[in-house]
């Protein structure tokens, strides 16, 4: 009896023991089904054979919704590669600004093109997503016309006297002022100052995260996430001088093309390998010599939208990659060269003004040193090109890059003095010559609002609160050059 009981309970015992097994198979079983269909939902995975995709039936009603959902995908096709890295640099040549000749294919001086594959490999996994997404999915979201800027710190000074000379053309559009976090965010001059100029603030932490971003990757970002339709982006250095919504918006090549951007001093210097990552296979034929300068850009988000989307592709995995392959170690590198080039990925319409870029120099006593560059008006550069009879392209922007406009800085760090006698200087060349090029001594136009925000804001701005007797300083600077001067 004692046998029999004992045989029974080993019997019961390994039947529990088959359930238990049995259980647990089933229960991961199921986990393992519900993880597999997550999977295979989002395919997000650059490991997954599969494309990843986005809901192309879902309705985007804002521009945080538009982020949101393309975030994704650009953290899934991020490249696994390591970082792209060169021999040397590429070297800066001039391009002289009557040259239109095309380009020539610029030699590899990138080593180790191990990365190559995968970034082709992402490359293509993006783009493929882009092609299929349809063009009218965020035509709702954006509305008007309107100037980007993107702010910030030492960014601010410079950027208030474009904005000035913006209304000193006439124009009335408003403005949109990016600064990266919460941190570059003034509360005295974004919500009482700038918007008495209208002009806002936005915050771009406020829409972006899980990418760390910086500099010369901020423009692209800042366009996407304006507002507006139709973008007229500035530096906070370029300074704008025609009226944009007659002159830039309103008439060819703009209304066709709907992206126009501007050249560089500079010989375009692009690896040979970006064709390989692009699948383009070589370069097109026709590009302009000069690489392109992005100080300024017009872009219609509704007809460039995904030529958009790309271009901040290449700036978020631009430092390690993109940047690189786009210029080679050149003077300027960073996302000057990322919106034509997905343009022509894209095989987008677009507008690369043909007018070289001018040189604004000062003499500071010892050499010529450049000061500032010289965009001509689009469309006259347009007529020129297509029309009968020579037109001379008018001004529309003077990027002011080397100094800034920045009224701080001018003052402290010696470039208004001669390095021979300490006298005051011009920066932008004698009075009869930028009224020649200019029509008007422009250099004294802009330091009047110089001397104006310096002494009005040297209590607001952050950046100028430590700096000693700045409005004396500037006041100093105006009458030495331009007081009698009227």
């Amino acid at each position: 009896m004692r046998i029999t009981l004992r045989l029974v309970l080993r019997f019961l015992g390994i039947i529990a023991l088959i359930s238990i097994v049995v259980l647990s198979f089933s229960q991961s079983n199921i986990a393992y089904k519900a993880l597999s269909n997550r999977l295979s939902t989002y395919e997000t995975s650059l490991s997954s054979p599969k494309q990843p995709t986005i809901n192309t039936t879902r309705p985007i009603d804002s521009v945080q919704e538009l982020w949101t959902l393309w975030a994704e995908v650009y953290k899934a096709t991020r490249p696994d590669a390591a970082k792209l890295e060169l021999m040397f640099n590429a070297a800066n040549e001039p391009v002289s600004a009557d040259d239109h000749s095309s380009r020539t294919q610029h030699r590899e001086q990138l080593q180790g093109l191990d990365s190559i594959p995968a970034l082709q490999t992402a490359h293509t996994k993006f783009v493929s997503v882009l092609k299929s997404w349809p063009d009218h999915a965020a035509e709702q979201i954006f509305n008007g016309t309107g100037v980007v800027i993107v702010g910030g710190g030492e960014y601010f000074g410079p950027a208030i006297v474009g904005i000035h000379m913006l209304r000193r053309s006439g124009s009335n559009l408003p403005v949109q002022v990016f600064v990266t976090d919460k941190t570059e965010h003034e509360d005295k001059l974004c919500k009482d100052y700038l918007p008495k100029l209208g002009a806002e603030c936005l915050i771009l932490s406020d829409f972006i995260q899980g990418f760390k971003v910086t500099h010369y990757q901020l423009k692209s970002l800042a366009m996407l996430l304006s507002s507006f339709e139709h973008v007229l982006y500035l530096d906070s250095d370029s300074i704008p001088l025609l009226n944009p919504e007659t002159e830039l918006f309103a008439s060819e090549p703009y209304t066709s093309a709907g992206l126009v951007i501007w050249p560089d001093f500079w010989i375009s210097t692009e690896s040979p390998s970006f064709y390989t990552v692009t699948g383009l296979g070589r370069m097109p034929s026709g590009l302009p010599k000069s690489s392109s300068e992005a100080g300024q850009l017009l872009i219609n988000k509704r007809k460039h939208i995904k030529t958009l989307l790309l271009a901040i592709y290449y700036n978020i995995y631009g430092p390690d990659f993109y940047y690189p392959l786009l210029s080679q170690g050149a003077l300027g590198q960073g996302d000057k060269e990322t919106f034509m080039a997905a343009a022509m990925v894209l095989d987008s319409s677009y507008y690369r003004v043909k007018t070289g870029v001018a040189k604004v120099e000062r003499n500071t006593g010892f050499e010529d040193k450049g000061s500032a560059m010289i965009q001509v008006n689009p469309s006259d550069d347009f007529l020129e090109q297509d029309g009968d009879k020579p037109i001379q392209p008018r001004p529309a922007f003077i990027h002011a890059n080397t100094p800034k406009m920045n009224a701080g800085h001018l003052v402290d760090e010696g470039d208004l003095l001669s390095t021979v006698d300490q006298k005051p200087l011009r920066l932008w060349g004698s009075r009869d010559e930028q009224i020649r090029l200019f029509g008007l001594d422009l250099e004294k136009t802009v330091w009047e609002l110089i001397v104006q925000n310096g002494c009005e804001l040297a209590d607001v701005i952050r950046e100028w609160s430590n700096r000693k007797d700045l409005c004396r300083r500037l006041d100093e600077h105006w009458d030495a050059l331009f007081k009698d001067n009227l």
